[in-house]
């Protein structure tokens, strides 16, 4: 990814942190032809949503750790098309500071018209979260804010 859009991302949910923002990047690979998925979530917020005292998670144990999140995310965080089944391959998290940056690579057989993407990342414990998507295809952008109320985006393929 560019660093200069990672820094970006890093600032920008920084300064939004009050207002509880998590960014995700859903990135197209050409050469392995899979789209690939960061979510960035700050890891205080994540674990009130998990239930969990502020850092009362013990990052530690990748392994207990990585399952309990990825567990959330299956119910969080969504991803599918009508046209095909996707495969998501949740490859892991790394802990950078303050957030939570959790990696997935989707895999489909045919070239997909479109896809939907449900993400309601933090809405039972903030209300006012919003949650950014980035979806980039060579040189296509297109970019969604989900809400409470408005938590899914249909992503056309171009």
């Amino acid at each position: 990814m560019n660093p200069l859009i990672t820094k970006f991302f890093v600032l920008l949910i920084l300064f939004f942190h009050k207002y509880y923002v998590s960014s995700t990047l859903i990135d197209y690979s050409n050469d392995s032809q899979t789209h690939q998925v960061s979510l960035k979530i700050f890891h205080d917020d994540l674990e009130k949503d998990l239930g969990y005292k502020t850092n009362e998670l013990d990052y530690s144990d990748y392994v207990n750790t990585n399952t309990i999140i990825k567990n959330y995310l299956k119910n969080n965080f969504k991803i599918y098309s009508e046209e095909a089944d996707l495969k998501l391959d949740y490859l892991g998290f790394e802990r950078k500071n303050d957030l939570i940056i959790y990696y997935i690579e989707i895999y489909n057989n045919i070239k997909l018209k479109n896809f939907i993407v449900e993400n309601k990342v933090l809405f039972d414990s903030f209300r006012n979260q919003k949650n950014i998507i980035l979806y980039r295809n060579n040189n296509f952008k297109k970019s969604f804010i989900h809400t409470y109320d408005n938590f899914k985006s249909i992503i056309s393929v171009p």
